[in-house]
């Protein structure tokens, strides 16, 4: 599957800027070859520089190359649209490269304008055991950072202010560059007028697990590494960043954890609803076998991006909302930022407001 992905990734590079130069009969598209070169490769180098280093320089870098590759994605489609509408009926070409051009650009802007902001999804669940109606907010995928900072953060800490939960749930990914790391960043996690429980995702081990997790505490955020903690009545129960069993292969993988093995480890005895956190939406079969009536993930981002939010239950069996096994429901959130390209299109930055209700 990398490979196909690769091969359709250097043949588009190779493709877009010929046909650029065909529409409007440019007699020289080297420059737009390097263009595309230039851009295509700085996407994938600063996702690893950002990791890396924290300086102004590697921020401008990083927000520029990762806007490339949204435009990228748009300009690709925009063009595949353009050659099937060509085989139809005969566009002009000149005509039609301004048109594709001013159409990738509102796309672009459009999208970018999108993921600025967050909305609240409100979901009810019944849960059997539960004695009382509790209140959680999940957030998930804050993705604090180069794209990210504490301004973001503090908008998004005022409306789970004003949510009033009974606690709240953060599900991994807070950070994905060193820049988050830096100074008072992780402070308005100190306004928050709930208790807040946490796990980490993968990007906070890229960025550095230990030093995330020793920001986090000092700012009043309780992070649960495999343990059960009983919060409102709730068994919850704090996953590290692992994948279900030893026959899946994750890209993401940080440790020789699995799901299928960690959770028999947990003290889940009791009657009282046991509500997991884990960063990735999966190994809900070992959640039912070990009596877990609630998942709570994120990772996805829903997909994000258009045709990719089409595509990603392909990935991803649980990639968003709200779904069920054998008695075993998993919410899974669609992140309150974005990862790449500060870009959203057929999907939504979200904080989860999650009622847990007595099941009748």
């Amino acid at each position: 599957m990398m490979w196909l992905f690769l091969i359709g990734f250097i043949a588009l590079n190779i493709y877009l800027p010929w046909r650029l130069g065909d529409l409007f009969a440019l007699e020289n598209v080297v420059w737009l070859y390097a263009l595309f070169a230039v851009g295509t490769i700085s996407g994938f180098i600063t996702m690893s520089l950002k990791t890396r280093f924290n300086n102004i320089l590697i921020s401008i870098y990083h927000n520029l190359a990762v806007l490339w590759l949204g435009i990228f994605l748009f300009l690709s489609l925009s063009i595949l649209v353009f050659e099937v509408v060509n085989l139809i009926y005969r566009l002009p070409p000149a005509e039609a490269g301004l048109a594709i051009i001013i159409f990738v650009a509102a796309l672009s802007i459009y999208s970018l304008l999108k993921a600025l902001s967050f909305k609240v999804a409100n979901v009810t669940i019944p849960i059997k055991n539960l004695k009382s109606e509790v209140k959680i907010v999940q957030l998930s995928d804050i993705h604090l950072g180069v794209t990210r900072n504490k301004n973001y953060l503090t908008k998004i800490v005022k409306k789970v202010n004003d949510l009033n939960p009974d606690f709240v749930v953060i599900t991994g990914d807070i950070v994905d560059s060193k820049a988050a790391l830096a100074k008072d960043m992780f402070t308005p996690f100190k306004d928050i007028q709930s208790p807040v429980y946490c796990v980490y995702g993968n990007h906070d081990a890229y960025v550095g697990l230990g030093e995330t997790i020793k920001k986090l505490e000092e700012n009043n955020v309780r992070v649960l590494q495999n343990e059960v903690l009983m919060v409102n009545d709730i068994k919850l129960v704090g996953l590290n960043y692992m994948k279900a069993d030893d026959s899946v292969y994750d890209p993401h993988q940080i440790t020789n954890e699995t799901i299928k093995d960690t959770l028999p480890t947990l003290d889940l005895s009791g009657d009282n609803p046991k509500v997991v956190l884990h960063h990735g939406p999966w190994g809900i079969e070992y959640m039912n076998e070990n009596g877990i009536d609630l998942v709570l993930a994120g990772h996805t981002h829903g997909g994000q991006l258009f045709p990719f939010n089409l595509m990603s239950n392909t990935f991803f069996p649980y990639n968003k909302g709200l779904a069920e096994f054998k008695g075993t429901q998993m919410y899974v959130s669609q992140g309150v930022a974005t990862y790449g390209p500060v870009m959203r299109l057929g999907t939504d930055n979200e904080i989860n407001c999650i009622t847990l209700v007595p099941q009748n």
